[in-house]
């Protein structure tokens, strides 16, 4: 995908699935069982952001619903310079991502357990360079109002499949400033990933 990528990313996000495998019994992180597909469906679908995102520095991230991790912490793994904040409202999968951070000795790492309006409300309004998820993809009218995350000039990232190839969003707070398609190594998966700027 040429994107660079060290030996010592390579091994943590190697741990970082070791780790979603051993607690897949336990807490319900993915629905893809075996480890080639969660390599090629997470890990490497993660790394396309850096297809559209300036690798160093990156500045402030925000993961809206992380899940077990993805796209935040896998980018955090590959580039340090990210102060990583990671939402998602279900606390047992905050407590899956404060044990992978931990294990990988990811510092600057925040963890928010709360409703996602309780931030759009409160102290971190414009605190972002950077706002990512992957589980808001369609919800238009929720990816609009994400702007008030994001300093000015900050940045939006679509991750989208193939249901959404071809389409382009309107939104009126955000200008389309780069898009990546492709096809996930290894897979026949089609993947999108498009980054739009704030508009001050």
């Amino acid at each position: 995908m040429q994107i660079p990528v060290t030996d010592e990313a390579v091994s943590q996000m190697m741990k970082h699935l070791e780790f979603l495998m051993e607690w897949g019994s336990r807490v319900n992180l993915t629905a893809l069982k075996n480890p080639r597909d969660i390599a090629i469906f997470h890990f490497l679908d993660s790394i396309t952001v850096f297809k559209v995102v300036t690798q160093s520095p990156v500045g402030r991230v925000l993961d809206i619903g992380s899940g077990a991790g993805f796209p935040g912490i896998v980018m955090r793994t590959i580039e340090d310079s990210i102060q990583l904040s990671v939402l998602d409202r279900n606390p047992k999968k905050i407590v899956f991502l404060k044990h992978v951070a931990r294990e990988l000795n990811l510092s600057g790492v925040q963890f928010l357990n709360i409703p996602l309006q309780e931030i759009m409300d409160g102290s971190l309004v414009e605190s972002f360079d950077v706002v990512v998820s992957r589980a808001f993809v369609s919800d238009l009218t929720l990816l609009n109002i994400l702007n008030v995350l994001l300093k000015p000039g900050g940045s939006l990232i679509r991750m989208a499949g193939p249901a959404s190839a071809g389409k382009h969003l309107h939104l009126s707070n955000f200008r389309e400033s780069s898009s990546w398609q492709g096809i996930l190594p290894f897979s026949t998966s089609f993947r999108s990933v498009i980054r739009y700027t704030r508009i001050s």
